[in-house]
Formats: C-alpha cells, sequence, structure tokens
C-alpha cells in the first residue's frame, strides 16, 4: 500500500514579464498546488513553486511513475503559470528546491526507530525522531539536504503502514547532485535517491546487547520509559542521544536491513496507490507475497469505498 511519488515539490526561479498584476515580493497561490512570486518592483514572475502530483492528480497520494507523467505536470504547470505571465519553457529554468520521494510497503514503525540512531554520511549531526516516533529526519546545513522516513498512512489519515523515504535537495546541493536539467529527468532523479537511501549503514539485529541502550531497549514500553525518566537530568543532546539508541533496539528487526540490498539500480518498486475517499476514509485489502527478506514484490492493493 504505497503511494510512490519521484518528483513531488519544486521550486524554480525565473523572470518572465507579468500579464497581470501580482503583489510585489509577496506568496501568491494561484491555485490548489501551485505558488507564485513576483520581483520586487512587481512586474516579472520571479519564483514559483507546485506540487507536481497534484497538478497531474489533484493530491500527492498518487504517483508520478514514469518520464512522460513528470512531462505531463510539468506542462500542466506551465499552463497554471501562463494565467500571469509569458511563459518560457519550465523545463529550462532553475531549479531551487526538489522534493525526490518513493513510499514502500514496508512496516513503518519498527523501520523508524531502527533508523533513528544511525548516522548518515554527510551529514554531522544526528537523526531527529519526531511526531511520536512515526519519523524521523536528518538535516545538513541550512537545511539545505534532508532525508526523511515517516509513514505515510499516518500522514495521510489512512488505515495501514507505509514507510515513506523523502529527500530534499536545495540551493547547491540540488545543482551539485541534480545539474542543469537533471531536476526532472527520472532516470537521474532515481540514481539519485537511490544512491542516497544506499549510504545508510546497514541496521543488524544484534542477537544480545552490547551496551546498556541494547539492554534497555529489549525491555517493555513501560520499563523503558522508567529508566529514561532517571536520565532527564542529562543535557537534551545526550537525553536525546541515549533515548534514539533505546528505541532503535526496541525496534527489534527479524533481519538485517540494508537499502544497499533492497534497492535495485535499474528502477524504484511498482507502484501502489493509496488515497482517500471523498468521506475521508478507505477500506485496504491486500495480497501480500511470502517474503523471507524485504528485497522481494511490493504489496497490491486494491482500495474499496465504504
Amino acid at each position: 500500500m504505497a503511494a510512490p511519488v519521484m518528483l513531488d515539490t519544486v521550486t524554480i526561479r525565473m523572470s518572465w514579464p507579468l500579464t497581470r498584476p501580482l503583489p510585489a515580493s509577496r506568496k501568491v497561490t494561484l491555485q490548489h498546488g501551485v505558488k507564485v512570486w513576483a520581483g520586487s518592483f512587481g512586474e516579472s514572475l520571479e519564483k514559483a513553486e507546485f506540487s507536481l502530483p497534484k497538478l497531474l492528480h489533484g493530491h500527492n497520494g498518487y504517483v508520478l511513475e514514469n518520464q512522460q507523467q513528470i512531462d505531463a505536470a510539468l506542462e500542466n504547470a506551465a499552463a497554471v503559470l501562463a494565467q500571469v505571465s509569458r511563459v518560457d519553457s519550465i523545463r529550462d529554468c532553475q531549479a531551487w528546491r526538489a522534493d525526490v520521494a518513493w513510499n514502500f510497503d514496508l512496516e513503518a514503525g519498527p523501520l523508524i526507530l531502527a533508523h533513528a540512531a544511525l548516522r548518515l554520511p554527510r551529514i554531522h549531526r544526528g537523526g531527529t525522531l519526531y511526531d511520536g516516533g512515526q519519523g524521523v529526519s536528518w538535516r545538513g546545513a541550512r537545511s539545505r539536504f534532508v532525508v526523511r522516513l515517516y509513514n505515510k498512512s499516518r500522514q495521510m489519515h489512512v488505515p495501514g503502514s507505509v514507510l515513506r523515504a523523502e529527500i530534499c535537495l536545495q540551493g547547491e546541493q540540488l545543482k551539485r547532485r541534480l545539474p542543469g536539467n537533471d531536476w526532472h529527468n527520472f532516470n537521474r532523479l532515481w540514481e539519485v535517491f537511490r544512491n542516497v537511501l544506499a549510504s545508510i549503514p546497514t541496521i543488524q539485529s544484534p542477537s544480545r546487547a552490547s551496551g546498556w541502550p541494547e539492554a534497555v531497549g529489549k525491555e517493555p514500553v513501560g520499563t523503558r520509559r522508567r529508566i529514561m525518566a532517571r536520565l532527564a537530568h542529562k543535557p537534551p543532546r545526550t537525553f536525546r542521544r541515549y533515548n534514539q539508541q533505546v528505541e532503535a533496539a526496541a525496534a527489534d528487526l527479524e533481519q538485517a536491513f540494508s537499502w544497499a540490498s533492497f534497492l535495485e539500480r535499474n528502477g524504484p518498486p511498482k507502484p501502489v496507490h493509496v488515497s482517500r475517499c471523498d468521506t475521508g476514509a478507505i477500506r485496504n485489502s491486500a495480497e501480500r507475497h511470502d517474503r523471507k527478506g524485504y528485497g522481494t514484490a511490493m504489496t497490491k492493493v486494491k482500495q474499496t469505498r465504504l
């Protein structure tokens, strides 16, 4: 039950003459999923931010699963921008931000906790758990390079558990990893996405505790909380590090997990969609494959209106 989106939110910069007045240097929402900013004199369009899934499907719970769909979403974006300015080629614009994401049919909770104590290459700070352990993020300098793992089902308020991996690139990080027009090239997006996730260290499933955090992590949740409460006097960063080490051990994965082994080089897993009905709820019935490891096929999901 996944809602993969290879390219989600994009921010581009340009200098196009306005054909309709807009407030100077202020954000204006043209329609759902499209925001623009005019220049300081209100004479030109200088920046636009849009969600490609929303432009193509109306929300970001459906998939852009190939280059053709990315191109179609960009055409829709150009049509919206043409309402207020003269539009040149969006594909030739300088991208300032690009969110690259994919959702996986993996139980989110244990894997999020298991990642919490890991460090990512090129990011000095450790991971931060948020939303009650439903997400973990790593932020590089000035938030120009951010990696997140979180439960997409919880975010969309639907039943189930879907692990979403999301990479946000801005400024120089985007230029370095996706130079020129690569920011809308599906194959290059997947290559960069996979390389980042594959750099995450392998999560081991220890058979015995190597230190006190692993030992405490094997205890029931009530016991863990009582022990951690006795460490509340520690400096905040130290306490957070201890707590995430304990919670990582509490994930208690049945086997080791490696993104490098799980993700194939030739392309992402087959997508499955998730969305809310008009009433705000869905029923999901899934036919799961027998999986001995994490690298096997994704779940096929049928959605039935309640």
